[in-house]
């Protein structure tokens, strides 16, 4: 055997070299490596046993670091019960402890170093490679893995042909915020970390889970263990605690799931993902939605009107229909109440078609500005013509609470057109956001400053009817239609009688304007008539008009 200066020159360590330094695409790969290049030095050197013991400390990516060890060589006949003669460390994190057979090899110990600190340098170049590569492709604050790494998961099982056997789980955990009302925002991030290591405890090999940032989630999930995946999403258990106390949080989420048969590309993957959770979002928390075609195309019918806002305003598309208001007394139109219609090809679209979306997306301040304007136009021209004018009412998204200066914009609306304030009511729907009440108080007074009435609408289906009246003076309020009784025989219509006579009574009591909305027959205008609930509005007597019929039905009143 040629040695030269603890040089090694011989065939066998050469192979035991190119075997070595081969290109490993993770460490399982690595390790096989490098027990295959043990072995083909192993008789060489007398080896009979070699573990290499790996030590990882406590780092951001792994909370409790890692050790483990990794068997590269054991003699046939020699088992487990074998102890290590020595062991040496590289000065690193890996210590080898070995057994060897001096009497078999003319190499000493240094030049068996040497040969296994040469294992040890490649191991160590391949174990932070892999290292670097796992925090590129992690979430550092869950340990779950990123967007980037995610994708590159879904176009591997593509490339593979096997992501058809795969389910798209978007999620979005529920409360979380309430935590960091229990904990500190650290801590925060710890129960966070703890909820995620439970999620990943729940997917079976070749399963993956990403964070999109925040409390957004989504999971490639084979699809027998799909419907099992979610239910436990639905109710996951986190228990923590620290010096002064402890809590177990219950979590749900809004789920959107997809089957990825015939996805052609891993974009697809997320953008099903993501419009399946969009629905069930709109459904409410806690609701699981799975993808479909039907929804595909009510999303793009939805982001076409968001994207074509502009130009349908432009173009005209949106008209202003009025439905009268009529005081049952007089059969005289007493005021209007103004709804925004979209004309598309020749056809009206119902407003639940566009009204939503805008919402959401926040161009429906824009288009109830246009509607005010429209209102105004409509005034002053009848004025200038020397016509009667009745009140009209103009509805405002609550979107318009985020406004510091909403009540000053409507009234520089109106005063551009120069009409009197009187002619013009702002309408407002309840809802959660009215809550708000020392907003909404503000907003009300700083109206009532300008002579401007408010009014609230559907009053009795949102969260805090009475509060409102409590806590904020509104000047009117719209009755909803399901306070009304039907005009057929039911169980129950008594009671039905008894709260409508209720409210109208409060109402009468508070000295609050009031009007019945959605009356549709004459037997329900009777029923309002003897409760003493007489301004109405409904098909009982007019459907929303366009301007023309509104202002020939306004002619027809005032010849």
């Amino acid at each position: 055997m040629e040695k030269e200066n603890g040089g090694f020159f011989n065939p066998t360590i050469k192979k035991f070299w190119n075997c070595l330094y081969q290109e490993a695409v993770d460490l399982k790969q690595c390790e096989k490596y490098i027990v295959d290049a043990i072995a083909l030095v192993s008789d060489e050197f007398g080896l009979i046993k070699v573990e290499m013991e790996l030590t990882i400390p406590p780092n951001r990516y792994q909370l409790h670091g890692e050790q483990r060890s990794v068997m590269l060589a054991a003699k046939e006949g020699f088992g487990e019960s074998t102890d290590f003669l020595f062991a040496f460390t590289t000065g690193g994190n890996v210590v080898f402890h070995v057994v060897w057979d001096e009497e078999q090899t003319d190499y000493g110990r240094d030049e068996l170093e040497i040969l296994l600190r040469d294992v040890f340098f490649w191991y160590d170049r391949n174990m932070r490679q892999n290292f670097l590569e796992q925090i590129l492709n992690t979430d550092m604050e869950t340990g779950a893995a990123n967007p980037y790494a995610f994708t590159g998961f879904a176009g591997m099982l593509m490339a593979r042909g096997i992501l058809e056997r795969y389910c798209v789980v978007f999620f979005n955990i529920h409360n979380f915020k309430y935590v960091n009302k229990v904990f500190s925002y650290a801590e925060g991030d710890q129960i966070l970390r703890q909820y995620t290591s439970q999620i990943q405890a729940l997917l079976q090999e070749e399963e993956n889970l990403a964070r999109l940032g925040g409390d957004n989630f989504v999971a490639l999930v084979r699809t027998e263990n799909t419907d099992a995946f979610i239910r436990e999403l639905q109710e996951m258990k986190v228990f923590f605690s620290n010096k002064l106390k402890s809590q177990t949080f219950i979590f749900g989420a809004t789920i959107g799931v997809s089957r990825l048969e015939k996805v052609l590309t891993v974009r697809e993957v997320m953008s099903r993902a993501s419009i399946a959770y969009q629905e069930a979002r709109s459904c409410g928390v806690g609701g699981v939605v799975w993808y479909s075609d039907q929804i595909y195309q009510e999303m793009m019918e939805r982001q076409n009107v968001i994207s074509n806002f502009a130009s349908i305003m432009e173009q005209g598309g949106f008209v202003v229909y009025y439905q009268p208001k009529v005081d049952s007394r007089t059969d005289r139109i007493c005021g209007a109440e103004a709804l925004v219609r979209w004309v598309q090809d020749g056809k009206l679209v119902p407003p639940v078609k566009f009204i939503p979306q805008l919402e959401q997306e926040g161009s429906i301040c824009r288009l109830d500005y246009y509607v005010l304007e429209q209102v105004c136009r409509l005034i002053k021209s009848r004025e200038e013509r020397g016509e009667e004018n009745v009140c009209i009412s103009v509805n405002f998204s609550r979107k318009h609470l985020e406004e510091v200066d909403f009540v000053e914009h409507v009234i520089r609306v109106i005063d551009h057109f120069g009409i009197s304030h009187h002619y013009i009511e702002v309408e407002l729907t309840e809802s959660e956001d009215f809550q708000q009440y020392g907003i909404m108080s503000g907003i009300v007074e700083g109206f009532k400053k300008y002579g401007i009435h408010t009014a609230i609408d559907d009053f009795g289906t949102g969260f805090s009817s009475l509060n409102m009246l409590k806590k904020v003076d509104l000047d009117i309020v719209k009755i909803d239609k399901s306070f009304i009784p039907l005009e057929e025989e039911y169980a129950g219509k008594d009671k039905d009688m008894m709260m409508l006579w209720s409210i109208v009574e409060l109402l009468h009591q508070l000295g609050k304007e009031m009007v019945a909305e959605g009356v549709e027959t004459k037997q329900q205008l009777d029923y309002l008539e003897k409760v003493g609930c007489h301004i109405i509005q409904g098909y009982v007597f007019d459907k929303p008009l366009p301007q023309k019929d509104f202002e020939e039905r306004l002619l027809r009143q005032y010849q």
